[in-house]
């Protein structure tokens, strides 16, 4: 170790950390000792910990947290909660164009797959567990407890009945009646299947071909893909490549067939001058040298990108036909979509302009290739492509489309020849989407904020006449409903809850939404007979003094009224989320993590403030080149009104936690508001926009590079840092690229800032899988916000 003025410099094996701090032995011991443990792959309980260093630097150690706050947040993660609070949803796997249907039970036994029919309302097992658990022991020689028996990636062949699916990295088919169980193909080399059964679509080495699911002979469509040029083969995350350790790896194509399985519609991607970046996987779980991974990855302001250009193929005669649309460019890891009209002499393709400006809906004739606009919309800013819903009904032989033409988005009906456009919808509330058609023709769509006096994010499924009219309202209970159509059209799961209102799952029919059927309810015994408190949804004012916004509160068990508790709040305020806080129970127990940090002995906040989606247009447009100011006194207003109402809240200790856009969030809040925000954790953040996909950032910044991308930049604001900061990312990380971090430390050493910073390796965009990544997360806000002592404690490895 070489100590020289101004900085530190720790060696760990090949990997040399910069690392500025201050002289003092503590700030030294508080950054490195953490990063050095985890490179030298600690995860025993107090090695790593930050305990041993307060101990050696004060005589009088502060109040030690008691590991069984630990032990309560650990329970309420992801990977565990449903041991606590089983049934908090029902998710539908519709088989076919039937209202029948398989959902994956969980209770604390296990979990169970049950088989709905609708028509009749019955269920029963989708199979007999017992069988398969006996068959997969046997295959894989090893025992299966009843507890931990899951399947991944199961689907039902509605032809035949087989099963197919994932277990402990293998693929398997099971055949249910004969209770078969054979190694299956990966899906990669299934491909996909035409609407007959008769081919089955694959990519091998860039060339599209086509196989006889009844002989197994090969048609090889296309003979000059290469690796840089491949059919049906946008560009490849790495995640893939490193899951299956080559530069190379096999995926599924991705292509649509047509409703005749005559021809397919797909893509050829140009690669050619698109910007390459490399992830260095520095420690293989094999025990190989480390390796690099470079994939395509298009930044804001690229002028040369992926290009993918659309291509027709009759299966059997192997004719060519080139779309005449221009080649797209092709922003993330994703290949343009091709919906095929009911009768496959065409499709629909929806085309968004570089800069988001504008957005234009197809018809491509199948036999010449020729192109036809039927709609566009235009806009001086931008377009919300993330709210924008479309799809094409091929049993009404009618094309929806949303846009926020009178501020809101609404839904429209376009004649798939003609293009001729109307709306269905309209008023001051907004169409998220359509779930489905009945058998009237009526599109089932879901909205938010019709309903007048209600929380104006919760959800509800209404019936819309092809003709337009009012809306017919099929979920009248004051709840969330997430709901699920049936391919048929005659009836839709409906999991109905409030974040303090258990979910319950219920079948009911789309007619007129009659419940005909209970599926299911979250139960909440264990969980509140444990001491946990059920999250609390409020409404207050925003900074402008008239607005409404919407938040959550999370109280840790055991609250006690009378004590005073600092606040943590997560932060995630990407202008294409509708509600970072939670509305739907399941939503709360699971999709947020601000529960975990409640239980340390925090009050935990959630806030959707101005600049985000799901209200009005006028309501996210602040937040349009203006990523780095908009919302966070709306967050504050908030949180300071909760505190006024509730004692309890500490409004002078605030906390912020935030992750991808929400890490830049929490930077950006220390830095905007460090009066306010004083202790912060930013895991996987995007700290430049010009560092991160520009997929997501040209939508709210604009195409164009200029001034106003500095003013956005958290590495440009770093000198302002004044509060407590922990930096998080992965080494693998495929969505935001490490070097954000990185540029962020670069930025804080040279303004001589104190921070902590741990890089995961092997870690994906999500560390949030990673142990010992929440046991790291809780110690910093102990320390640094409650002002106490982290317990000795180690977390158990997630199933």
């Amino acid at each position: 170790m070489n100590r020289r003025a101004g900085r530190s410099e720790l060696v760990v094996g090949d990997m040399v950390l910069l690392l500025q701090v201050r002289h003092s032995v503590r700030a030294f011991i508080q950054l490195a000792i953490p990063v050095a443990a985890f490179f030298a792959g600690s995860n025993v309980a107090g090695a790593a910990t930050p305990t041993t260093p307060h101990a050696a630097v004060s005589a009088a150690a502060p109040e030690q947290v008691p590991a069984s706050a630990y032990a309560r947040a650990e329970a309420v993660l992801r990977p565990h909660i449903g041991k606590l609070i089983p049934g908090m949803s029902v998710r539908p796997r519709w088989i076919g164009e039937t209202s029948s249907f398989w959902y994956e039970k969980q209770t604390r036994d296990g979990r169970d797959y049950v088989l709905v029919d609708a028509v009749p309302g019955k269920t029963r097992p989708l199979f007999d567990h017992d069988a398969l658990i006996g068959a997969l022991a046997g295959a894989t020689d090893k025992s299966i407890a009843r507890a931990d028996f899951q399947l991944a990636a199961l689907r039902v062949d509605e032809r035949t009945g087989r099963l197919h699916f994932r277990y402990r990295d293998k693929n398997w088919r099971y055949d249910p009646d004969a209770r078969a169980l054979t190694p299956d193909l990966d899906p990669a080399a299934q491909g996909e299947e035409s609407p007959d059964g008769a081919w089955r679509a694959v990519v091998r080495d860039g060339n599209l071909f086509v196989i006889s699911t009844k002989d197994g002979s090969e048609r090889q469509l296309t003979h000059d893909g290469s690796y840089d040029a491949p059919y049906a083969t946008p560009p490849i995350d790495p995640k893939i490549m490193i899951a299956q350790g080559t530069q190379r790896p096999a995926v599924p194509p991705v292509l649509s067939w047509s409703p005749d399985s005559r021809r397919i519609a797909t893509f050829r991607l140009n690669q050619e001058g698109a910007r390459r970046l490399a992830l260095v996987q520095s420690t293989p779980p094999n025990g190989e040298q480390p390796r690099v991974f470079d994939y395509v990855y298009t930044l804001p302001g690229d002028t040369e990108t992926a290009l993918a250009r659309g291509i027709f193929f009759e299966v059997e005669t192997g004719k060519r036909t080139d779309m005449d649309l221009a080649p797209e460019p092709v922003l993330y890891y994703f290949g343009p979509h091709y919906a095929w009209s009911a009768d496959s002499k065409a499709v629909f393709a929806r085309i968004t302009e570089r800069g988001y400006r504008k957005l234009e809906l197809f018809r491509v004739d199948a036999a010449s290739g020729v192109s036809t606009l039927l709609s566009e919309d235009r806009a001086d800013t931008y377009l919300d492509t993330w709210s924008h819903f479309w799809s094409y009904d091929d049993k009404a032989d009618r094309l929806y489309w949303t846009a926020d033409q009178t501020g809101y988005f609404q839904l429209y009906a376009i004649d798939p020849r003609t293009g001729a456009r109307r709306p269905l919808t309209s008023g001051d509330w907004v169409v998220r989407g359509v779930a489905g058609t009945d058998k009237a023709g009526r599109a089932l769509i879901v909205g938010t904020g019709r309903e007048r006096g209600r929380d104006p994010y919760l959800r509800h499924l209404y019936a819309v006449s092809p003709k337009g009219g009012a809306p017919k309202l099929l979920t009248p209970e004051p709840l969330d409903h997430d709901v699920s159509v049936s391919p048929d059209g005659l009836y839709f799961v409906d999991n109905m809850s409030l974040i303090d209102r258990p979910t319950r799952s219920v079948l009911r029919r789309t007619s007129d939404g009659g419940i005909m059927m209970e599926l299911g309810r979250a139960d909440v015994s264990a969980y509140l007979a444990a001491g946990y408190i059920l999250p609390e949804p409020f409404e207050t004012l925003a900074a402008d003094g008239k607005t409404p916004i919407y938040g959550a509160i999370f109280k840790p068990a055991g609250f006690d009224p009378a004590k005073s508790y600092p606040i943590i709040e997560e932060i995630y305020t990407g202008p294409h989320i509708a509600g970072n806080s939670p509305k739907s129970f399941e939503a709360a127990m699971t999709l947020r993590f601000i529960n975990e940090h409640a239980q340390i002995g925090a009050i935990g906040v959630t806030v959707d403030g101005r600049g985000t989606a799901g209200r009005s247009r006028a309501f996210q447009q602040p937040a349009f080149q203006n990523l780095h100011a908009v919302g966070l006194d709306d967050h504050i207003a908030a949180i300071r009104a909760m505190a006024a109402k509730y004692p309890w809240m500490d409004a002078d200790r605030v906390g912020v936690y935030g992750y991808s856009a929400g890490g830049y969030d929490v930077v950006r809040a220390m830095t905007e508001r460090p009066d306010f925000y004083k202790v912060g954790l930013t895991g996987a953040g995007v700290q430049d926009n010009r560092l991160d996909k520009a997929w997501w950032n040209e939508q709210w910044m604009g195409s164009e590079m200029g001034p106003v991308w500095d003013a956005n930049s958290n590495i440009h604001w770093a000198s302002k840092l004044t509060g407590k900061l922990m930096i998080v990312h992965g080494e693998l990380d495929e969505n935001v690229p490490p070097a954000n971090s990185l540029r962020l430390v670069d930025a804080l050493m040279k303004a001589n800032k104190d921070f902590e910073f741990l890089i995961f390796p092997n870690a994906h965009h999500s560390v949030l899988v990673i142990p010992y990544f929440h046991r790291r997360s809780w110690d910093f806000f102990v320390r640094e916000l409650l002002g106490k002592t982290p317990p000795q404690y180690e977390l158990k490895p997630f199933p």
